[in-house]
């Protein structure tokens, strides 16, 4: 048995459940900061009705679209978990990879992660993305590279909880 202080075990030990559990915090946390402007005083949602094409969500809930402002991540059909979860990936691997290999998790790990986070998107999202956006990380505006280091800070901050 496991003594307390050993947690989730050394970056090495983590078994890939374990990972997917990071990912999916990580994902969920993301949809949460992406709904948070959103915030109604009831404590509602702006909604922000889209089409599912996940056809066991429909079966489920016999609606063919969902209010993804309204739904936490874990009840999103799969195509709307989608994008949280493809950023979160890149993100948690990052900082599986650095750690595994004894790298520090400090701002300059931080700024080439962000940087990779963004390539990635681009790689996902370019057909769609805004002008702004389309450029690399480094020539981002300051608002625009935050909101990668974001996502890298979220993930940094998942893995040592579970140190």
């Amino acid at each position: 048995m496991k003594s307390p202080e050993m947690g989730m075990g050394s970056p090495e030990q983590k078994t890939p459940e374990q990972k997917q559990q990071m990912v999916t915090e990580l994902g969920s946390l993301l949809h949460d900061e992406w709904r948070a402007p959103r915030k109604q005083e009831d404590g509602s949602f702006e909604p922000r009705i889209k089409k599912t094409k996940d056809e066991a969500w429909k079966a489920a809930h016999g609606a063919e679209e969902v209010d993804i402002a309204n739904t936490s991540f874990a009840e999103l059909p799969a195509d709307w978990q989608g994008e949280n979860r493809a950023a979160a990936e890149v993100a948690m691997n990052a900082v599986f990879q650095a750690a595994e290999n004894g790298r520090a998790l400090d701002e300059s790990f931080v700024e080439e992660a962000s940087a990779t986070i963004h390539d990635k998107w681009l790689e996902r999202n370019g057909e769609w993305a805004p002008a702004e956006q389309k450029k690399p990380f480094g020539e981002l505006s300051e608002e625009e590279k935050e909101k990668d280091r974001v996502q890298v800070r979220k993930a940094i901050g998942i893995f040592e909880a579970r140190k």
